[in-house]
């Protein structure tokens, strides 16, 4: 080994050496910490990378090591301690913002791993320097493979540099009261120069559901691993629950609890905040009937059950909302202001921030006091697809040159 031409052996042998120094360096300094590198750290840094580039590129005739690099027996090597350590990624539980407790070497957290990261920054120099190397010569007839080259190196480069100023925040928004305060995930409040006013929230819900309840366990009583239970679609809803024929004589949508003759609840239409959906059910064994109205209820009015004997129970979970939105008015500090509707998987942009419909009051269902909102901003993105953007150039300016040449062999 080591005599020259270097060989793939080489290049695994620089690569092994790479893992053993990220291995030192998880040791003895903990894991990268990304958050470390925020603006202007990552800037100064991108910039000294690219320098390193172009000082490899002026000296590769002078030094050996770096006309090896952006070698295909350095690349292939890379790739491969590449591929092993995101198959790893991928098989290992991850944790959120570090490594699990019972993992010392630190694999849980592949992103802040040394190895990793040694790894992949070979992997962006390897392309970078090749890709400056095919630009300089002038060798344009090879663009396909320059364009996917640079724009993977932009999308590793910019990619990992720029994740340190991505900010995804949860601002908690009361109705009619303007909120400008966001909190990540560690509980730290931030101040934006974006406010939000939650003017209304509206939610839709799947129809109600008719469960068998154990009384007991007070479950829902499972059959054949199905849950005993029935979708109310509308109309004189009827069906068979275990020995209980059921049959829905009433629906509310909206309803409020009367007391009725025999001390339990009766609902009445009621569409005022603070109101309950309600079912109105009988059921029959054949020996018993029995009449009475069923309520997930909310937290102004308790949930209330059908007794039908010792076991058995009929009762109505809470309705699962089918979607729900935020109507709001947005202002910034620059002077922009908008009245809009956030929905679930419809966010707003607004100067950069991604605002999604993330959760609200589901204790009071529709009835929802508040919204909350996650805000995010990534500024490197739109460089991050500049480079996904020549990676797909590339490809397929790969597949018209290969296409071209089975046509000329024929």
């Amino acid at each position: 080994m080591w005599k020259k031409p270097w060989s793939m052996k080489e290049g695994f042998a620089i690569g092994a050496g790479l893992i053993a120094v990220g291995l030192m360096l998880q040791f003895s300094a903990g894991p990268m910490w990304w958050s470390a590198l925020a603006y202007p750290v990552n800037v100064i840094m991108l910039a000294i990378f690219v320098l390193i580039l172009v000082l490899a590129y002026v000296l590769k005739e002078k030094v050996y090591a770096f006309k090896f690099i952006k070698s295909y027996k350095m690349a292939v090597p890379t790739l491969v301690y590449a591929v092993v350590l995101t198959a790893i990624m991928g098989l290992t539980l991850q944790g959120k913002d570090m490594p699990l407790e019972n993992d010392p070497l630190g694999i849980t957290y592949m992103l802040s791993f040394w190895p990793f990261v040694l790894i992949y920054m070979m992997m962006a120099f390897t392309l970078g320097l090749d890709a400056m190397c095919k630009i300089m010569k002038g060798e344009w007839r090879k663009w396909p493979a320059i364009f996917s080259h640079l724009g993977l190196f932009i999308v590793l480069v910019c990619g990992t540099l720029g994740s340190a100023d991505m900010q995804r925040l949860k601002m908690y928004c009361e109705l009619g009261n303007p909120e400008w305060r966001a909190l990540d995930d560690y509980k730290n409040t931030h101040e934006l120069d974006i406010a939000i006013q939650l003017d209304s929230f509206t939610i839709a819900e799947y129809p109600p559901k008719v469960t068998l309840v154990d009384n007991k366990e007070l479950k829902t009583v499972m059959q054949n691993g199905k849950p005993l239970s029935f979708n109310y679609e509308g109309g004189n809803g009827e069906t068979t629950l275990g020995k209980w024929k059921v049959k829905v004589l009433q629906f509310l949508d909206y309803g409020a609890p009367k007391m009725a003759n025999d001390s339990t609840m009766a609902f009445e239409k009621w569409e005022m905040n603070g109101a309950a959906s309600a079912l109105e059910v009988e059921a029959s064994n054949g020996k018993t009937t029995k009449r009475g109205w069923i309520t997930c209820g909310n937290e102004n009015i308790p949930s209330q059950l059908l007794y039908l004997d010792d076991k058995f129970s009929l009762g109505m979970p809470e309705r699962e909302p089918q979607k729900y939105s935020s109507k709001v008015h947005i202002m910034t500090k620059s002077g922009t202001m908008a009245t809009t509707t956030i929905e679930v998987n419809k966010p707003v942009t607004v100067e950069g921030w991604k605002i999604y419909q993330y959760s609200y009051n589901e204790k009071a269902g529709r009835w929802s006091d508040y919204s909350v909102f996650e805000l995010v901003t990534d500024p490197w993105l739109p460089v991050v697809y500049v480079g996904i953007g020549l990676i797909a150039i590339g490809a397929i300016g790969m597949f018209v040159i290969a296409q071209r040449r089975k046509e000329d062999e024929k």
